[in-house]
């Protein structure tokens, strides 16, 4: 993270009750870390901004966010197969279908450093009920292991920056 950056720091602006500073916000692991730095208390905007940097940094420093293996091994609420990252599915278009006509897959999922997911699917038809469930914990497994640095929750919601191209231009005699 740069030293500019506005991570975890909201800028608050309220005239109805004559608010304004810059709001921290931190969480980890269930905890989360709040403090306002008013503008007038600390005698300015750029003066309140770096108080809240300087908090920000220190309460990163002593509470590092999760790492890529360790956000990808909380176990969530609605979780049935006994195995984070890891379910059974049925192809969409045969649910309606009778039992023996449904298409089912186990399928494992890990997060990419981008905030996307990946997600490879076996097939119980293919390779029966346990081979295809065992092939899934591998591949996620194997994923895992390739996995590095810190989760970042907020890589989803940014948008990738857009390449520029240059415009086309026609050559030769008309």
């Amino acid at each position: 993270m740069s030293r500019g950056s506005t991570y975890g720091i909201s800028r608050v602006d309220n005239e109805t009750s004559r608010t304004h500073g810059w709001l921290v916000t931190i969480q980890r692991r269930g905890v989360i870390y709040r403090k306002h730095f008013s503008d007038g208390v600390f005698g300015g905007k750029q003066r309140s901004f770096a108080a809240a940097k300087e908090y920000r940094d220190e309460i990163i420093a002593a509470h590092p966010p999760l790492s890529m293996q360790e956000y990808s091994n909380i176990v969530k609420k609605n979780n049935r197969s006994g195995v984070v990252g890891v379910c059974r599915y049925c192809a969409s278009e045969t649910r309606d279908l009778p039992e023996e006509k449904q298409r089912w897959f186990w399928v494992a999922s890990w997060p990419l450093p981008d905030g996307r997911r990946k997600r490879v699917k076996f097939s119980v038809k293919k390779y029966g009920e346990d081979g295809a469930f065992q092939m899934a914990m591998d591949a996620r497994a194997s994923a895992l292991g390739k996995l590095v640095g810190a989760f970042d929750p907020g890589a989803v919601r940014r948008k990738a920056a857009r390449r520029r191209t240059a415009p086309v231009v026609a050559s030769g005699a008309h």
